[in-house]
């Protein structure tokens, strides 16, 4: 590993003191040079591009001899060994290996910390997301016109629903921040799942279940798949209720759920634990993540209000969405403001936990049952999808069915753009 860093070190260095304009495309910070002789050739080859914006290595000693006298001192010898090391055109792959085992070098002495009790397990996550945030070039906006066209003509990729209406008007995309808001027990959870059945079949889907059993979530997503009521998948092996069509349907459904691409992650959760999982399941793959709901991931921070917890959280998974691999489905509620004024539709500004989810999100999408305020027998029937604010589509509205007993959504009526 020594004499890596060594090499890697030397052939930057040769590549600057062969052709000194080379110093001005060095985005390494000099702590990542190992070597004492190393870091004290670049802070004078530094110095002396400031003063003089050319590298002499002919006049280095006379000028600086400060550099060649004394303890780790510099020697011709060594400015010879660099100079013979060093390609141009290699030059930036230099800096990213030199880079990538600094950031290695970094972790491992936090590893060590954590070892000899220095750090806790919460502030070795702590740096480990600090470290993963690193980039070489982050610190370089410098682009050139070819790769300023080539960004602003990228087209992201589009995240197709089996919903039409809702596919179209909404236009999600990849790294996107959704958010999916309801008042309670209008059906929130059930079109995140019906989502999640939708795009398991193509995308790798975590859904972190914070607010019921596996049970409870695989009997809704079985129901989704099989059309056979909840309340019926506890009777079906019964002596007096045996229904063997409906017991081999409930079995289909079974498998074909388990073949689907869903990872469930139920239990409480930090946002440091659900980063951890991102990261690590969206190095290969982008992945569609699932958080139900917000307002029960745990804070790690004492004596916050629910206010400055969910706000803080919010902005994360936003980062996360943009920094990874991921496109982020997160369930929030509605207050209830909105239930005392004559028109009962919820508005954005009636989120619950924090308006950093109006801020943040893309997308937000509300659901609306208006039965529930009529004392009608279709009550959780008709649901209406609002789209209250949408960066990369339409808003309005879309009517959707929903079969709260098989949790099954289904739409019709048409997109009304405001």
């Amino acid at each position: 590993m020594k004499n890596e860093v060594l090499d890697l070190e030397q052939s930057i260095l040769g590549v600057i003191l062969a052709n000194g304009k080379y110093i001005e495309r060095l985005v390494i910070d000099d702590n990542c040079f190992q070597h004492p002789q190393t870091r004290k050739l670049i802070e004078l080859l530094r110095k002396q591009y400031s003063e003089f914006h050319t590298i002499n290595v002919a006049g280095l000693s006379s000028c600086y001899p400060e550099y060649f006298t004394g303890p780790g001192a510099l020697s011709l010898e060594f400015l010879a060994d660099c100079l013979s090391n060093g390609i141009f055109h290699q030059f930036d792959y230099y800096q990213d290996c030199l880079f990538k085992l600094y950031i290695k070098r970094l972790l491992l002495h936090e590893i060590d910390k954590f070892k000899n009790n220095q750090i806790n397990e919460e502030e070795l996550l702590n740096s480990i997301h600090d470290l993963e945030q690193k980039s070489l070039y982050k610190c370089s906006n410098n682009l050139t016109g070819e790769q300023i066209y080539n960004l602003i003509t990228q087209q992201k990729k589009k995240i197709q629903f089996d919903f039409k209406k809702f596919s179209s008007a909404a236009n999600i995309q990849e790294n996107d921040l959704i958010v999916i808001a309801a008042r309670p027990g209008i059906g929130k959870t059930g079109f995140a799942l019906n989502i999640l059945n939708q795009l398991s079949d193509r995308y790798k889907c975590i859904y972190f279940n914070m607010e019921m059993t596996e049970q409870q979530l695989y009997r809704r997503l079985v129901s989704i798949n099989s059309n056979i009521p909840m309340l019926e998948q506890d009777n079906l092996n019964s002596e007096h209720t045996k229904d063997l069509y409906k017991i081999e349907l409930l079995k289909t459904s079974s498998q074909k759920v388990s073949q689907k691409k869903i990872e469930i992650i139920t239990g409480g959760q930090t946002i440091r634990t659900i980063r951890s999982k991102i990261v690590k399941e969206s190095s290969s793959e982008h992945v569609i993540v699932f958080i139900d709901y917000i307002g029960l991931i745990r804070d790690t921070e004492k004596n916050r209000s629910n206010y400055e917890r969910v706000t803080d959280i919010t902005k994360e998974l936003r980062q996360i969405s943009l920094d990874y691999n991921c496109t982020i489905f997160v369930l929030a509620q509605i207050n209830r403001n909105s239930e005392k004024e004559k028109n009962k539709e919820p508005r954005i500004s009636d989120l619950k936990e924090s308006g950093e989810l109006e801020q943040s999100a893309t997308t937000v999408i509300m659901l609306h049952d208006e039965n529930v305020y009529k004392n009608t027998k279709d009550k959780g029937h008709e649901i209406q999808l609002i789209i209250g604010k949408n960066r990369n589509g339409l808003i309005g509205k879309i009517q959707f069915d929903y079969k709260k007993s098989t949790q099954r959504f289904s739409e019709y009526g048409s997109t009304e753009e405001k």
